[in-house]
């Protein structure tokens, strides 16, 4: 399936859709959608999720298990985590993705 976007675009996943939290800065993980060597690379970024098309760059917003959520976002990056974040392997990732925004 071919995104027609404007670009840069980038894709998230969410737990369940009713997580995805609009509006406010909210911890996220954005896997770059761009061609080239870049493509799927991944950062840790605290953004401004928008329904329709806000300020900031295309986002598709996928379920845990990859199906696209309905309806159009845009991100704002806020600012960018580092690449690293700390956790116990093989635990719950949002939560460790949460703490590392708070510090």
């Amino acid at each position: 399936m071919a995104l027609n976007v404007k670009e840069p675009a980038w894709d998230t996943f969410v737990r369940r859709p009713g997580d995805l939290r609009c509006g406010i800065e909210t911890p996220l993980v954005l896997r770059d959608l761009t061609p080239g060597r870049a493509k799927y690379g991944l950062r840790h970024v605290v953004g401004i999720v928008h329904e329709g098309d806000g300020a900031g760059d295309r986002l598709v917003v996928r379920t845990v298990v990859g199906v696209v959520l309905p309806g159009s976002y845009t991100v704002e990056v806020v600012r960018v985590m580092p690449q690293e974040i700390p956790g116990a392997p093989y635990r719950d990732f949002y939560a460790a993705l949460g703490l590392a925004a708070e510090l």
